[in-house]
C-alpha cells in the first residue's frame, strides 16, 4: 500500500473538529514548514498560502487511496500539493485555491 506524507496545520489536527477525517491514518509528530508560507482565514477556516513564515502543524502518514475522499472533504476552496518541511523534505498539504488569495 502506497503511504503520502501530509502536513495539516488547521481543523484536521489532533483535538480539532474534523480530525476523524484522518481516521486510517498515523500520526507521524509535529512538523514546521520552510518560512515560505502563511495562514490566512477563508470562512472561518484556516488556509495555507505562499508568504515568509514558517507554520506549525502535524504531520501525518495516509494511504495514498484516502486522498481523493480528503480532497472532496477539502472542495473546492483547497487544493492538495507539495509543501516543503523545515528539514528540507516534502508533504502534501492543503493550500487555498488561486481563486480565491486576495
Amino acid at each position: 500500500m502506497t503511504r503520502v506524507r501530509l502536513f495539516v496545520y488547521g481543523s484536521l489536527r489532533r483535538g480539532h473538529e474534523h480530525h476523524v477525517e484522518l481516521a486510517g491514518g498515523a500520526f507521524l509528530g509535529a512538523g514546521v514548514t520552510a518560512p515560505s508560507y502563511r495562514v490566512v482565514t477563508v470562512v472561518g477556516y484556516p488556509a495555507l498560502v505562499p508568504g515568509n513564515a514558517a507554520v506549525t502543524g502535524e504531520l501525518y502518514a495516509l494511504p495514498s487511496a484516502l486522498l481523493p475522499e480528503l480532497d472532496a472533504f477539502e472542495g473546492h476552496r483547497y487544493r492538495r500539493r507539495s509543501v516543503t518541511l523545515s528539514d528540507g523534505t516534502d508533504a502534501e498539504a492543503y493550500f487555498l485555491a488561486e481563486a480565491y488569495v486576495s
